[in-house]
């Protein structure tokens, strides 16, 4: 099946190069693209393996993989088969030489997450697990896309990114019109379209060709000659951005020099950092250095040569740039950095024999006389979690939740018994004394719904506050909680998602603060709403929680309130986990939102009570324990 040519894709030029550039240097350590769907992501990474050597494969991670899947682990297969401990490499050992590629990445554990940066880091993946000891060769370029609406990734999985790029639909009529035609022409006859831009793609494959080779043979591993005066650039301008560690620094360096190579030259220029140094910067930048230093330029490219322009000034003997086969700078470099890249050739893996025979794995277990043996599925999924699997006891083994047979070490355990002699009365490949169980909880966390009464005439400001308090409080930790935060407003007569769940703070703030508010109060159709929404998430998979805050006033009819309450029976009548947050501010207080937290079977707190528990940091333990 041919892809739709790199070349042919119209516009997006900041991520092209940022593709061409670790293609060119997969040190550089991937690309982060943050931006919609449909703006031509996953496209342009599929046809980036097109532009690599012969045969490189493209991986792509699912949303839902797991660490075997990922990292790897024992070869179950020749395990069962022939008896023998060997090791499989996953999904970073296959893509090794090519493109792995991980759509909508903020959504992945964040202990896979750190499992593909490493190795994209390292160019090794090395599985120390069930017994087994291999390495793996795993160079490939990590391409990570991500719609910001869905959460941010922890900011330290977002610094090892090495570049990051906004990638944004083609606003421009004529060449949103031009991809326009190009897709249709593709589709009708792939071969014909791609054909047409063969001798494009095939000058455009040399170049990279001939830049990694000068990567590989370069001293400092990089594509082209980095005089000391763009080092001294290149640091000044992270530390003035306020970029944390050297991460910052290599990566420019890397970027520049591999850009400098893309464009056929030996020697780096003040251009090639301003063009990568957003790329670099843009997601590790903890201030703006233009407030500091009182430059009035606001372009990297002019902030570099103000920076150079000032070494001038102070008396700095700023070398001329040397030529690729020149060492005259090294006498200032420490002694390992003039050394090629060395290092042992490390195995591309490696297997312990054990012993050979064959076994059917359930049958033995079932004759070593362990009943009951269950599966729990926990996690998985695109967005959520899959429901909870069959959960039966153990017989003499185990009978307690989030526990389930481990496979992989009650295979290794056989094989090792087997192949030490040691006697056993088991006909079977599995014995009994062979058992291993092991937990298999992951860490799962809630979709919290908030609904907001914004009906009304009082109190308009201090309810959007005391929502952005509550939502900001809850996703403190999300991180660390697997949290998610939608909203639902009830105002101008009707009731609407503001904001699907998210973990993007900013975002639920900046639609919080565009509300319009007042009109009268359909509360029943703000709670229905609320109890649809969170049969839809629990239809997902995951596990809702709802909050209201409200007064319990409802206006619009003569009937109103008691189709709130009735309303309020339909959510009980759901089983939902809930509480509202009674923010009734009248001196003689008439309790409606107490009432209507009766019907819908929720916990209720004062608006005084939550916000104590958000200033100790208790309200997430309150609300789910």
């Amino acid at each position: 099946m041919r892809e739709f040519p790199f070349v042919a894709v119209v516009g997006q030029e900041q991520l092209k190069m940022s593709l061409l550039l670790n293609a060119i240097d997969p040190r550089i350590g991937g690309v982060l693209i943050r931006g919609d769907k449909g703006s031509g992501k996953s496209t342009l990474a599929r046809a980036l393996s097109d532009l690599l050597p012969a045969g490189a494969p493209f991986i792509e991670v699912p949303a839902g993989a797991t660490e075997d899947r990922v990292k790897g682990s024992v070869d179950l297969a020749q395990m069962v088969a022939d008896g023998i401990v060997a090791s499989t490499g996953g999904l970073l050992a296959e893509s090794n030489g090519g493109v792995l590629y991980v759509d909508e990445v903020n959504l992945l554990a964040d202990h896979i997450v750190d499992l593909l940066l490493d190795s994209a880091a390292s160019g090794v993946n090395r599985i120390e697990r069930d017994g087994v000891s291999a390495v793996f060769p795993a160079k490939f370029v990590l391409i990570g896309s991500m719609n910001p609406e869905e959460g941010e990734l922890r900011p330290q999985l977002l610094d090892r990114f090495g570049l990051s790029v906004q990638s944004d639909g083609i606003l421009d009529p004529e060449d949103r019109s031009l991809a326009l035609y190009r897709r249709l022409e593709f589709d009708s006859d792939p071969d014909s379209f791609c054909a047409m831009f063969d001798d494009e793609k095939e000058e455009l494959k040399s170049r990279l060709s001939q830049a990694r080779a000068v990567s590989q043979a370069h001293y400092l591993g990089l594509s082209a000659h980095l005089s000391k005066e763009l080092f001294r650039a290149i640091t000044q301008l992270c530390i003035s951005y306020g970029a944390q560690g050297l991460r910052a620094d290599l990566t420019m360096a890397r970027a520049a020099a591999a850009r400098a190579a893309l464009e056929g030259r030996s020697e780096v220029e003040v251009e090639d950092i301003g063009a990568v140094a957003p790329l670099v910067l843009s997601h590790r930048a903890r201030k703006d250095p233009l407030q500091d230093v009182g430059y009035e330029s606001r372009t990297v490219t002019e902030l570099i040569h103000k920076m150079k322009r000032a070494s001038y000034e102070e008396g700095d003997d700023v070398p001329q740039s040397k030529s690729e086969g020149s060492r005259s700078d090294e006498g200032d470099l420490p002694p390992e950095a003039t050394r090629g890249p060395k290092g042992p050739n490390e195995p591309s893996g490696s297997s312990l024999t054990f012993g050979h025979g064959s076994a059917q794995i359930m049958g033995s277990v079932t004759q070593s006389g362990v009943k009951g043996i269950y599966s729990e599925r926990i996690g998985g999924g695109p967005k959520g979690s899959t429901p909870a699997g069959y959960r039966r006891g153990v017989d003499g083994v185990v009978d307690q939740r989030g526990v389930a047979l481990d496979v992989v070490g009650t295979l290794t355990s056989a094989v090792v018994r087997r192949s030490s002699g040691i006697e056993s009365t088991a006909s079977s490949f599995v014995a009994t004394q062979d058992i291993v169980m092991s937990e298999k909880v992951a860490k799962q966390g809630r979709t919290i719904l908030v609904g907001l009464d914004l009906s009304g005439s009082i109190g308009m400001n201090s309810r959007t506050e005391l929502a952005s308090a509550v939502i900001e409080s809850l996703l403190l930790d999300a991180y660390q909680t697997r949290d998610r935060v939608g909203v639902i407003v009830i105002a101008e007569g009707t009731a609407r998602v503001l904001q699907k769940p998210t973990r993007s703070v900013e975002m639920i703030r900046a639609k919080l603060s565009n509300l319009r508010t007042g009109g009268i109060t359909p509360l029943a159709k703000g709670i229905d709403l609320l109890r649809m929404q969170a049969r839809e998430c629990r239809e997902k998979g995951e596990h809702p929680f709802c909050i209201l805050i409200t007064d319990g006033r409802a206006t619009g009819g003569e009937f109103a309130y008691q189709e709130a309450a009735e309303a309020a029976r339909r959510f009980n009548s759901e089983d939902l986990p809930s509480c509202i947050v009674d923010i009734e501010d009248s001196q003689v207080p008439i309790g409606l939102a107490g009432k209507i937290a009766k019907n819908m079977g929720s916990e209720i707190i004062t608006s005084a009570e939550l916000l104590e528990l958000i200033g100790r940091s208790q309200l997430r333990d309150a609300l789910f324990i």
